[in-house]
Formats: structure tokens, sequence, C-alpha cells
């Protein structure tokens, strides 16, 4: 069974959910066709201070750089902060290693451009942490849509609410600071929806944008008194239309009370329409215009073409850990494959730049009241 020595770097939240990704392949999956060894994590300044690295089992734990890069390692995992990933991004494809990236690529557009062209040229294998796409409901309506069974998109709706920045004492933090984060809303949540009608209708044409900060001042610290400037979206909105002629709305938000994570998309064709709603991550709602009525698809997910068997690397109903945790699993292990198998994937750097641009042209619209901004950007 082939192995593959992995690198983390930064062990936050989102950090520790792919070192849990890594850590249950090989308990989902009997046998699992590769097996992820966790060589060792680099510590960040920015890691919470109560976070335990010992018990995530990494067989090196370093805050040295070149101690962590002296490790073999055939993949690096980037869970930092926006503004750092250029800078890891180039040491880790440096050191020749396959690298996988929270999103967004970068904090700005240029940098995720330099990103994108460092590994083309390198000719990397690359990965982004576009995991909606790996729900068995997104999976589906992607076939659905390869079998043109709704026929042409005339609009379609994708929205992400979240609920965890309306507490106003919620302290600052870098997704709240520009200078980190690039964006806010749009950029933290709007763009997985930016990936989703990539992925199931394609490349985008133009959009239009608005946003609101709805809470303009918060707490400097949780220790430290005084109140900083918060410089990013709470909201957001974009008309998109694609390069196929369909025109939609996304919208985000981290400030919907009572929203833990709903988040959904809805296209609506000549010959019918397909809805896709994250509580029910296995279920798409198909309306047939010719029958006149609603069909609920479950199971048997078809795999739509260029893609891995979604039940190769997504965790059967005994073993799931709820949608979230599964897909990131689906996503970490369908990357590993890809650097046993030598294979690029589809959700490279390319994929990352892709939305990333949409979600610039989003905010420089939103800066122009709104103005038609067409893509790709100059």
């Amino acid at each position: 069974m082939a192995s593959v020595r992995i690198g983390l770097i930064g062990l936050g939240y989102i950090g520790k959910i792919h070192a849990v990704a890594y850590r249950d392949i090989p308990l989902c999956f009997d046998p699992p066709r590769v097996r992820p060894r966790l060589q060792a994590l680099l510590r960040h300044r920015l890691d919470p201070e109560d976070v335990a690295p010992e018990a995530a089992g990494f067989e090196t734990v370093t805050s040295d750089e070149d101690a962590f890069y002296n490790e073999p390692l055939d993949a690096v995992d980037i869970c930092t902060p926006n503004f750092l990933h250029l800078e890891q991004v180039r040491r880790a494809l440096g050191s020749g290693a396959a690298v996988y990236c929270e999103k967004p690529l970068s904090d700005s557009l240029e940098d995720a451009r330099a990103m994108a062209e460092m590994a083309e040229a390198r000719r990397a294998l690359t990965h982004v942490a576009f995991v909606r796409r790996y729900l068995p409901a997104v999976r589906h309506m992607k076939a659905l849509m390869e079998g043109d069974t709704i026929g042409e998109v005339l609009h379609f709706r994708g929205y992400m609410y979240h609920g965890s920045y309306l507490n106003p004492d919620r302290p600052l933090s870098w997704r709240l600071r520009h200078e980190a984060s690039g964006g806010g809303a749009f950029m933290d949540l709007g763009i997985h929806l930016v990936d989703l009608v990539h992925y199931v209708l394609g490349a985008s044409a133009a959009v239009r944008g608005q946003t609101r900060t709805f809470i303009e001042q918060r707490p400097a610290s949780a220790d430290v008194g005084g109140r900083g400037r918060v410089d990013v979206d709470d909201w957001a909105l974009c008309t998109l239309t694609t390069e196929g002629g369909a025109v939609g709305t996304l919208e985000a938000t981290r400030v919907a009370s009572g929203a833990s994570s709903a988040t959904g998309l809805e296209l609506y064709g000549r010959r019918g329409a397909l809805i896709f709603r994250a509580d029910a991550p296995g279920t798409v709602r198909w309306h047939d215009f010719r029958r006149g009525r609603w069909i609920e698809i479950e199971g048997g997910v078809p795999t739509p073409e260029g893609e891995r068997p979604l039940a190769e690397i997504y965790p059967s109903g005994k073993y799931s850990q709820g949608p979230f945790v599964d897909s990131h699993l689906a996503s970490a292990y369908d990357f590993l494959l890809n650097v046993v198998e030598g294979k690029r994937s589809q959700v490279d750097f390319a994929a990352g730049l892709a939305a990333q641009e949409v979600c610039e042209a989003v905010y420089r619209s939103a800066q122009r009241g709104g103005a038609l901004v067409e893509l790709p950007l100059p």
C-alpha cells in the first residue's frame, strides 16, 4: 500500500479538521488505497494556545520552518491565514512537494496569480479545499447537468448563511482585517458558491456586487481594552452571468441569526429544476417540467466525467462524521490518491484562481456602486 508523508502547516480550527480527515481515512476505508502518514506539523504563532499537537499524532512537531522541510515530505497542507499563503506555497513548491491549500488561495488576486503561475511552471500537483464539490448531492447535480436533465439553465441562486459574527462583542481577528484576509463574508464563504457555479455551470463572464459591514467596530481582543475598525464585509450579494448565458445570484453572510451553516444551490432550466441544500447532503430535488412534479433523488451517485467515483473516497453512512468532516475527508483522500497516481486535480490552483478572480470582481463592483465588471480581469 502506498504511503504519503504529510506536512501540515497550522493547527487552528481548520488545521484540526484536516488532521482528523487524514487520521480517519484508514478507519473509514478497509483497506485504504493510500495510507496518510502525519510526518510533521509546523506550528504557527497564530495557532490557538490551547491546541495540543501531540494529540494529533504527528511524528515531528516544530515551529522551525527549516526543520519542518528537513523532514521527508511528499505533500504539504497549508491551513494558515490567507496573507501567509504566498510565501508558504513558494517554500512548499520549492521543496518538490505536492501542495494542498485552504481557500482562498491568498489575500490578494495578485498573490493568487503568482501562486498559480509558480505551480504551473513547476508542473506541481496542487489542490484547493473547495470541499462542497465532494458532497453527494453536488456530485449528483453535476452528473445530471452533464446528462442535460433540465435543459438550458436560465437562472440560478446560491447562498451560504452563517451567524457566527452576529455578536458585536466577538473580538477582531485576522478574518476581520482586509490586509490579512482580503475580504469578509464573500471571500470566506462566497468563494465556495463561486466554485460550485464553476463546477456545475462553467466559467463566469461578468458580475455585479453589493457588500455591507453592519458591525463596524469590535473589541480589539478578548484581553485588551479598546475597539478596532472592521474593514471587511459582513454580507455580500452578487449577480453573476456565466459564459453559457445563465444568470443568478450568490449571497453570503456571517451575520444571519440562527443560521449555523445554511447552504444551497438552485438551478432553473427550460425543462426542470435542480435543488441542493446542505441539510440534505445526499439528496437532489429534481423538478421534471414535463411530468409536473418534484422527485427526490438519493443514492447511486453517478460519476461526472473525469472525476473519481465518490464511493471510493466518501465515507459510507456507518462511518459518517457529518457532511462537513466527510467532505473534507473525501477532498483530502482524493488529493492523496492524485499524489500517488501523479494525476492532476480538477480543483487545482487554476480553479482556486478562477474563483478568487470572481471574488475580486465582486468587490470592485461593490466599490463602484454595483457597476458591471467583466471577466477575466486585467
